[in-house]
């Protein structure tokens, strides 16, 4: 007869063998800690689309987790074993690992993926299973093709268009996740400002490359300093810095948006250092595709401006109906205004739709500085100036150093070269004209 001791031991190997048969499974798909638990909680409760799909919070702190971190690891198990399965063919693909490299540690691109991630997985969970094994297996791997194609997109449309509105990789504040998620969900509500970042992009890309088409001056000539994030021309009091605990944060922030001092061996050719002026014809024969390209030639000009440390200031002007105004001081881009800018079309016109007679006076209310000053002029209008207002208009320009460039889409010039410094006669607004090369060469 087994004593009192034996019949304890006996309950005791039961418990144990009944642990280790039946594991408890985590309620995460993904090896998260406590941070990245509550990164993915507060995602969920700041974002509509998210609380309307009514998925587990755990769901939603897998895919932050899988999109956010640098080595995302699976768990071994999961008490729901469909998303866990999701994940590990999600996590498979090589168009996944492409679109890690862009969202890992980047605030605002991971959550755009996570959320569709987590539509695409809602969608599938409510699919009722089949009996066919491969039937599921499909439907699932579509699934997740879907959530890969809209995350691509979506993350690419959250660069471009912080890129066009000043918050482009190495810029002051590309690190603000805040800034640049309410520039996002701005621009995905407005088909306009989809198509205009989009163009933006195109010819911003070109004139990076005419940009670094200029001519250098030799490696072995230092010309000074400058806000960089090349660590082997950094000063040396920068790097003491990383080894105060206080100074630390501070100096990688600055790494991260190349505001580190330091020296600067290149530059390009002397080029005038004031303003960069755009004024874009808004008259009723620029509206739909002709005004979208426009305003993105003028962001990839405001771009130029801001890279070669200029002050710039964008005109939309049409005839005497009126005219928009934004400048853009360096350093000191309004967004919100500026969207508000590139949606605005007053779309009217007379027979003088750039402001040759205005220009003088925007000049003067803008308080521009002093300087060398490139202006733009883009219409698609013949214009019609007189003699007398060409002069007063030349004087102009010669008493503020101005140079003015005019682009004429699929017109003749006309009048408006009498005034201006040169003139592109162009089929469209687009890469591949002469005179939208020239311009963005400035």
């Amino acid at each position: 007869m087994k004593s009192e001791s034996d019949f304890l031991q006996d309950f005791d190997d039961a418990t144990y063998m009944q642990t280790v048969s039946e594991p408890i499974k985590p309620r995460c798909a993904m090896a998260v800690d406590d941070w990245g638990f509550r990164r993915g909680t507060q995602l969920l409760e700041e974002s509509d689309r998210l609380r309307a799909l009514n998925i587990p919070r755990e769901a939603v702190v897998d895919f932050h987790a899988a999109a956010y971190e640098p080595a995302p690891r699976l768990n071994a198990s999961c008490v729901d074993d469909l998303r866990l399965k999701f994940l590990q063919q999600l996590m498979e693909t090589n168009e996944f690992q492409g679109l890690h490299a862009s969202t890992q540690m980047h605030s605002c691109a991971s959550e755009i993926a996570a959320t569709a991630f987590a539509e695409q997985f809602a969608a599938q969970s409510e699919k009722s299973p089949s009996q066919d094994k491969d039937q599921n297996e499909f439907s699932n791997l579509r699934a997740i093709g879907k959530a890969l194609a809209q995350a691509e997109e979506e993350v690419e449309l959250a660069h471009e268009s912080a890129a066009a509105l000043g918050f482009g990789k190495g810029q002051p504040g590309s690190n603000d996740a805040k800034r640049i998620g309410a520039i996002y969900k701005r621009v995905r509500s407005s088909k306009m400002l989809q198509k205009i970042c989009n163009l933006a992009g195109k010819f911003r890309r070109l004139a990076q490359a005419k940009q670094r088409q200029k001519t250098k001056h030799g490696f072995d000539e230092l010309l000074g300093l400058k806000s960089d994030n090349d660590l082997g021309r950094m000063l040396p009091q920068e790097l003491v810095a990383l080894l105060d605990p206080v100074l630390e944060q501070d100096v990688l922030r600055r790494f991260m948006e190349r505001q580190l001092w330091c020296r600067e061996f290149q530059g390009s050719e002397p080029v005038g250092k004031g303003p960069i002026i755009i004024c874009l014809d808004e008259s009723g024969s620029m509206i739909g595709e002709r005004n979208h390209a426009a305003k993105a030639l003028a962001l990839a000009l405001a771009w130029i401006a801001r890279q070669q440390k200029r002050w710039c200031a964008l005109i939309a002007y049409s005839g005497d109906s009126g005219e928009r105004i934004l400048p853009l001081p360096l350093g000191k881009w309004d967004e919100v205004a500026l969207m508000n800018w590139l949606e605005a079309f007053i779309g009217q016109g007379s027979d003088l739709d750039v402001p040759v007679r205005e220009m003088p006076k925007f000049y003067e209310s803008l308080k521009a500085p002093k300087g060398k000053t490139d202006l733009i002029f883009l219409t698609d209008a013949a214009c019609n100036i007189s003699g007398k207002l060409a002069k007063i208009f030349i004087d102009w320009k010669r008493s503020v150093q101005a140079k003015l460039i005019t682009l004429v889409i699929d017109s003749e010039p006309e009048d408006l070269a009498k005034i201006s410094d040169e003139v592109h006669r162009i089929r469209s607004v687009d890469v591949s004209e002469y005179g939208v090369e020239r311009i963005l060469s400035l």
